[in-house]
């Protein structure tokens, strides 16, 4: 549909006559109408525009306020989380490695809070992940050590039977526990001296029971006073001492079974009398023996023991 042309009145022909409009006509025109617009658009523009700005600011507040809320709740989420590990590994040490003798493990505190201002976003993004780098790093340390706790519960009948826990001479009356563990005097010195085992007197000849299952490690004299003496290794940390001997009934390397006789009471070494020095040693220390006995005689019999240790005045070597 062609547009309708538009008509000028002439005084002069008194006529209306046709409006040609040529090319530089449709440019003014075109021009005249854009500059119009501008201006509307503009006016509308600087109208409206408290209105846009105040929208998109709320809208980018309502970002960050959601973005703060994500942050404190994964924060308070990584807090019981570490509570949650903090339990764990109470239980682990206090509880697991007790049953099973084992070392606890290496306890790391990993701060809850975070100092850094909530406002200062990226800092308090660099925090967390501090946060949590510190307790991936305790996960995989605690997950070890179950996978130990697990192995250590596959060889729990192997260790409840290598634990040294019987009185390695048959002593059913207790009567041939002369001296116990602690400072004792000294019979060739005069002098207290820690006494790191405990002292059963016996003829010589006394067969000697080994107290628990393992592999017999040394066996032979030491000058440094224990005379002849064996040592034998259960595994677990553990190893059982015996000295003065007078003879042997084993060899190096040997696999010995709980109550296995391994030699006979003497009084080699610096020795005052036949008797049997008995040590147990845990991870490369000397511990009191009188509480590994434990699997063949009673709670009443224990208690008669430990009278008998803690009264025992001079040692025999």
């Amino acid at each position: 549909m062609s547009k309708r042309a538009k008509y000028k009145y002439n005084p002069e022909t008194l006529q209306y006559e046709k409006i040609e409009l040529n090319l530089n006509g449709l440019i003014f025109r075109a021009v005249k109408y854009l500059v119009i617009g501008l201006i509307f658009a503009g006016f509308f523009m600087l109208l409206l525009y408290p209105f846009v700005k105040d929208y998109a600011v709320r809208k980018s507040q309502k970002k960050i306020s959601s973005l703060e809320y994500s942050l404190e709740k994964l924060n308070g989420e990584m807090d019981t989380v570490i509570a949650v590990l903090d339990n764990l590994q109470e239980v682990d040490n206090d509880l697991y490695r007790v049953i099973f003798s084992a070392e606890p493990t290496e306890k790391t505190k990993i701060n809850r809070s975070v100092i850094v201002p909530k406002k200062d976003h990226i800092a308090y993004v660099y925090a967390l992940e501090d946060k949590l780098n510190a307790l991936s790093y305790q996960l995989v340390k605690q997950s070890k050590s179950f996978d130990e706790l697990i192995t250590l519960a596959k060889n729990k009948d192997k260790m409840i039977k290598s634990i040294p826990s019987i009185i390695p001479i048959a002593d059913k009356q207790l009567t041939r526990l002369s001296s116990g563990f602690g400072i004792r005097i000294d019979p060739v010195y005069g002098i207290p001296k820690m006494h790191a085992g405990l002292d059963f007197t016996a003829p010589t000849g006394t067969p000697i029971h080994c107290a628990g299952d393992g592999v017999v490690e040394k066996v032979g004299y030491n000058k440094g006073g224990y005379g002849n003496e064996v040592i034998v290794d259960h595994g677990f940390g553990y190893k059982s001492h015996y000295a003065h001997l007078n003879s042997f009934n084993t060899s190096v390397g040997k696999k010995v079974k709980r109550g296995e006789v391994i030699g006979f009471v003497g009084s080699t070494g610096k020795s005052t009398a036949p008797h049997l020095h008995y040590e147990i040693i845990k991870s490369g220390n000397k511990i009191d023996p009188i509480n590994f006995f434990f699997n063949d005689i009673t709670p009443e019999e224990y208690e008669q023991m430990i009278e008998k240790s803690l009264n025992s005045g001079a040692s025999l070597d």
